[in-house]
C-alpha cells in the first residue's frame, strides 16, 4: 500500500508541474479573460491572483486599464481597509475610464459602510443612476436614500424611498420602514400609522414598526391607544432597546389619564434606564410622588425638571418652593418661590410664587419695613384683582398697624396705587397714630393736620376717625382753642359708642373745653355726663370733674351744692394708670412746671416699673432736669435709659442730648463717644447725621480736627470730607484756638495748618495771626517775616494791619 501511495503521489506531482509549465506557456490574454470570468461569477480572490499574473505579464494597455479597474473592485468586494481609496486611485489616474461610473458607485457604497454620509453623497451625485445595471440601480437608489435621511436632508431622502417602495422588491418595505419614519418625525403621525400598522409583523422591521407606532400613537394625543400599543411591545420585545422609552411612554400617558399610582410603576422601570430622564417626564414623577405623599422622592424628581429659563421649569420651581414649605425648609422654599416668580413664561405661576415668595420674605425678614413690603406693594401693582390681593392686604394692614414706625407705614401705603379696604383702615389708623405722636410730642399743629387727614378719609375705621375728633379736640384745648376744642368734642361723643374707652372723657373735656369759655351751664351739663358714663371712680378725672362742678357751683353762687361736690371729690382716691401718669407729667413740662415733672416721672417709673413708657419718662426726665439747669442728673438719666433700653427709639436721641450735655459741662471726651455711640449704632440714620455734625464741633474745640476728618473718612457708606473741608476745619480749630487766647497753643496750630496746607486757603490768615503772636512776644523780625507773607499775597483783610505792624 505504500508503493502505491508514492507512486499516485509522484504521478500528481509530475502533472502538476506539466500543468504550470503549460499555464505559463499561455498568452497573457487568456489570463485577463479567466480573470474578468472569475470577477463576474463573483470569485474575487481568484480573480485578483489572475488578474495580477496578466498585468505581470501584458503590456496591452487597453487590457491593463480594464485589469487594473477590476481588481480594485476586487479590494472593494472582499471588504478590504483600502479598497475605497483603491478605486479612488484608479479613477483619478483614469478619469475618462468606461467604469467611472460604476466606479464613483462603489466609492460612495465604501464611505456609506463606514457612515461617512457627506463624502458618500459626493460620490453619489458623481455617479449617473442610468448607467448602473439594475442591482446596482437598487442598492444605489436605497444608499443614497439612507445617506440623505443620515443627512437630514427628509425631502429628498422621501423622494428616492418613494420611489423604491414602488419599484422595488429587495428594499421595498424598508423604504415603507423609513417613508413611516421621515412622516412620524415630521408630526404627521395618521400617514406614519398607516405605514407602521403594514410591517408590525415584518420579521425585520417589526420592532421598529411596533415601537414608532406606539410613539406616533402618543404623540397625536390619542394616550389610550398609546398605553395599548406600549403594553402590546414590552409584551413582545421584552430585551429590545426601546423598553426605556416604552416605560416613558406608558409613565406619562397613564398620568395624563389621571391614574399616577400607575404612572409611577412604569416610570420607575423607566428610571431604571436612564440617569437622566426627560425634563417634562420628571415633573410629571415629581408631581406623583406628591399625590402619593414621597415628598423627598418628589423634591428630587422636580430638580431634574429644573434646567434653562423655561415654562416647565417655572412650574417645577413652584411645586419645588411649596414641598420646600412643606417640609419646613423656608430658606429653599423662598429660593425656589423666586425663582419661578422672576419669570413670566405662566403668569398664574408668577403671581402665586410671587405671593409665596413676599409671604416667606415677611416671615423670615427681621426689619418691618423691610424687602417684604416691597414685594407685596409689587404684587398688588401687578395683580389688583388676584384672589390673594385681600390675603396680602390684610397682612400689609396688620403689618403697619403693629409697627411702631408709623411715618414709614404712612410712606409704604401711599406707594400703594390700588390699595384695598383693609389698607385704607389701616391708613387711617396710621394718620390717628402718627397725630397722637405729633401730639406727645408737642407739635400740636402737626398733630392737628394729621388728625384732620385721618378724619377726610371717611369711616374706613370709625374708631380711629372717632379717636381723631377727640384727639384733635386736646389739641385745640392745648392751643388754647376751646371753640375748635368744643367742636370736636361734641362730634366724638355724638359718634362714638358708649363703650369706646374715650366716650366718658370725651364728655370730661367737652365740659373743660365749655368751661373754659365761661358757658357755665353747658359746661355743668357735660361733666355730669361725664360722671354717669365713667365706671372708675378711682380716675383723676373723676375727682377733677368734682372739683369743676364745685367751682361751677361756687360761681353760680350754690355753696351747699359746691360744698358737696367739693367733698365727694376729696372722698375719691384717683387711680392713675401710667399712661394717664406720664401725660400729667408731660403737661406739667409745657407748663413749665419742671419740678412737677420731675415728681410725676419719678412717681410713675416707681409704680409702673414693666410700664412701655419706662423709657419715655426718663428721656422725659433728662428733658426736665436739664431745663433746670441740672446737666449732671441729666446726663446720669440718660445713660440709664441708653443702657436699659439699648433697642428704645429714643436711644438715638437720647444718645445726642447726652453728647450735647457732655459738651456743655466741657467733658469733650465723654461727648465724643457718646456721639459716635450714636453714628456707629444708627448708621445712615437722620440722628447719625446729626451726630457727625455736632462731633465735628466737639474736635474743633479740641483742636483735634485731624481725629475727626479720619474718623469721618473711615465711616462705611462712602462718606469722605473733601480736601478744601478738611483746610477748613483746620484752620478754623486753629483760629478758636487763637480767639480764646491760648497763645502758645495757638502758635502751634497755626503752624500745623501751615505744614499740612501750604498753599491752603487761610494762609495768610494763618500768618498774620503768627504775626501778631510773635509781636506780642516781642519776636520782631519772626513777626515781621510773618507779616510779609500777608502783604504778598495781597489778603485785604488783614493787609491794612499788617502795612502797621511791619511800618
Amino acid at each position: 500500500m505504500k508503493k502505491i501511495i508514492l507512486l499516485m503521489t509522484l504521478v500528481a506531482v509530475v502533472q502538476a508541474g506539466v500543468a504550470q509549465q503549460t499555464v505559463h506557456r499561455l498568452p497573457p490574454e487568456n489570463r485577463f479573460n479567466e480573470g474578468k470570468a472569475l470577477f463576474l461569477e463573483g470569485d474575487y480572490a481568484a480573480a485578483h491572483e489572475m488578474l495580477a499574473d496578466f498585468l505581470d505579464r501584458s503590456d496591452d494597455a487597453a487590457l491593463r486599464e480594464e485589469a487594473e479597474y477590476m481588481m480594485a473592485a476586487c479590494g472593494f468586494y472582499r471588504g478590504e481597509e483600502h479598497g475605497g481609496e483603491r478605486l479612488m486611485a484608479f479613477l483619478k489616474e483614469h478619469p475618462e475610464s468606461v467604469h467611472r461610473n460604476e466606479g464613483a458607485f462603489l466609492v460612495a457604497s465604501y464611505f456609506f459602510d463606514r457612515k461617512e454620509w457627506q463624502t458618500a453623497k459626493e460620490w453619489f451625485d458623481r455617479c449617473s443612476i442610468d448607467y448602473l445595471t439594475p442591482s446596482e440601480q437598487e442598492e444605489y437608489g436605497f444608499r443614497r436614500a439612507y445617506t440623505l435621511l443620515q443627512m437630514e436632508m427628509k425631502d429628498e431622502a422621501e423622494r428616492w424611498f418613494e420611489s423604491l417602495y414602488r419599484n422595488s422588491r429587495k428594499y421595498g418595505d424598508a423604504a415603507d420602514y423609513y417613508l413611516g419614519y421621515i412622516a412620524y418625525s415630521r408630526g404627521e403621525y395618521g400617514a406614519a400609522l398607516e405605514r407602521f400598522d403594514r410591517l408590525k409583523n415584518h420579521p425585520m422591521y417589526g420592532e421598529e414598526a411596533s415601537f414608532y407606532e406606539a410613539q406616533a400613537v402618543f404623540f397625536d394625543g390619542k394616550l389610550e391607544e398609546a398605553v395599548r400599543l406600549a403594553e402590546a411591545f414590552v409584551e413582545a420585545y421584552p430585551q429590545s432597546g426601546h423598553l426605556g422609552e416604552m416605560y416613558r411612554v406608558l409613565g406619562n400617558a397613564n398620568y395624563r389619564l389621571g391614574y399616577a399610582n400607575r404612572a409611577l410603576t412604569y416610570y420607575e422601570k423607566y428610571m431604571a434606564t436612564t440617569d437622566k430622564p426627560l425634563r417634562g417626564d420628571a415633573y410629571f414623577m415629581g408631581l406623583a410622588y406628591i399625590d402619593a405623599g414621597k415628598y423627598a422622592d418628589a423634591i428630587r424628581m422636580l430638580q431634574l425638571a429644573v434646567g434653562p429659563a423655561d415654562k416647565l421649569t417655572q412650574h417645577a420651581q413652584l411645586q419645588l418652593g411649596q414641598l420646600y414649605l412643606r417640609q419646613g425648609d423656608k430658606q429653599q422654599a423662598q429660593f425656589a418661590f423666586e425663582a419661578a416668580s422672576r419669570e413670566d413664561f405662566d403668569p398664574k405661576v408668577t403671581e402665586t410664587a410671587l405671593y409665596n415668595y413676599a409671604l416667606l420674605v415677611h416671615e423670615t425678614n427681621m426689619s418691618v419695613f423691610g424687602e417684604s413690603i416691597a414685594l407685596f406693594e409689587k404684587f398688588l401693582r401687578m395683580y389688583p384683582d388676584s384672589p390673594y390681593a385681600e390675603k396680602v392686604n390684610d397682612i400689609l394692614a396688620e403689618t403697619f398697624l403693629s409697627a411702631k414706625d408709623y411715618e414709614a407705614a404712612l410712606e409704604a401705603i401711599n406707594r400703594i396705587a390700588n390699595p384695598g379696604r383693609r389698607i385704607l383702615e389701616a391708613k387711617q389708623m396710621v394718620l390717628f397714630q402718627l397725630g397722637a405722636q405729633q401730639f406727645i410730642n408737642g407739635d400740636l399743629n402737626e398733630a392737628i393736620r394729621l388728625f384732620t387727614s385721618c378724619i377726610g378719609m371717611g369711616n374706613y375705621d370709625a374708631e380711629a376717625r372717632n379717636s381723631a375728633y377727640f384727639w384733635r379736640g386736646e389739641s385745640y384745648y392745648r392751643m388754647g382753642n376751646y371753640r375748635n376744642a368744643e367742636a370736636d368734642f361734641k362730634a366724638f361723643v355724638d359718634n362714638a359708642r358708649p363703650t369706646d374707652k374715650n366716650y366718658a372723657l370725651g364728655w370730661y373735656s367737652l365740659g373743660y373745653a365749655q368751661f373754659n369759655q365761661n358757658r357755665y351751664a353747658e359746661a355743668m351739663r357735660s361733666f355730669q355726663q361725664y360722671l354717669s358714663a365713667e365706671t372708675n371712680k378711682n380716675r383723676p378725672e373723676y375727682a377733677d370733674a368734682l372739683n369743676r362742678l364745685g367751682d361751677i357751683y361756687y360761681y353760680n353762687r350754690n355753696f351747699a351744692e359746691a360744698e358737696r361736690r367739693y367733698a365727694q371729690a376729696a372722698e375719691v382716691n384717683p387711680q392713675t394708670a401710667d399712661y394717664a401718669a406720664f401725660q400729667k407729667a408731660f403737661v406739667m413740662g409745657l407748663q413749665r412746671n419742671y419740678e412737677g415733672k420731675i415728681r410725676e416721672l419719678d412717681e410713675l417709673m416707681r409704680r409702673y416699673p414693666n410700664s412701655i413708657y419706662y423709657d419715655d419718662a426718663l428721656y422725659e426726665k433728662s428733658r426736665a432736669l436739664t431745663m433746670l439747669g441740672r446737666e449732671t442728673e441729666a446726663i446720669k438719666v440718660l445713660e440709664e435709659l441708653i443702657a436699659k433700653f439699648p433697642d428704645s427709639p429714643l436711644t438715638s436721641q437720647a444718645g445726642i442730648q447726652l453728647g450735647q450735655l457732655y459738651y456743655n459741662t466741657g467733658n469733650y471726651p465723654k461727648s465724643v463717644a457718646a456721639y459716635k455711640r450714636v453714628i456707629e449704632k444708627f448708621p445712615g440714620s437722620e440722628d447719625a447725621r446729626n451726630a457727625l455734625i455736632s462731633l465735628e464741633t466737639v474736635y474743633r474745640d479740641m483742636n483735634d480736627i485731624e481725629s475727626y476728618i479720619n474718623y469721618a473718612n473711615s465711616l462705611p457708606g462712602g462718606l469722605r470730607i473733601a480736601p478744601s473741608r478738611q483746610d477748613s476745619l483746620t484752620f478754623l480749630a486753629a483760629e478758636r484756638v487763637y480767639m480764646k487766647g491760648s497763645r502758645d497753643e495757638a502758635r502751634q496750630a497755626l503752624i500745623r495748618y501751615l505744614q499740612s496746607y501750604p498753599d491752603g486757603a487761610f494762609g495768610s490768615d494763618a500768618n498774620y495771626y503768627l504775626g501778631v503772636i510773635a509781636d506780642e512776644k516781642g519776636n520782631k523780625d519772626e513777626a515781621l517775616g510773618y507779616f510779609r507773607k500777608v502783604i504778598d499775597a495781597g489778603n485785604s483783610e488783614f493787609m491794612e494791619n499788617a502795612l502797621l505792624y511791619a511800618a
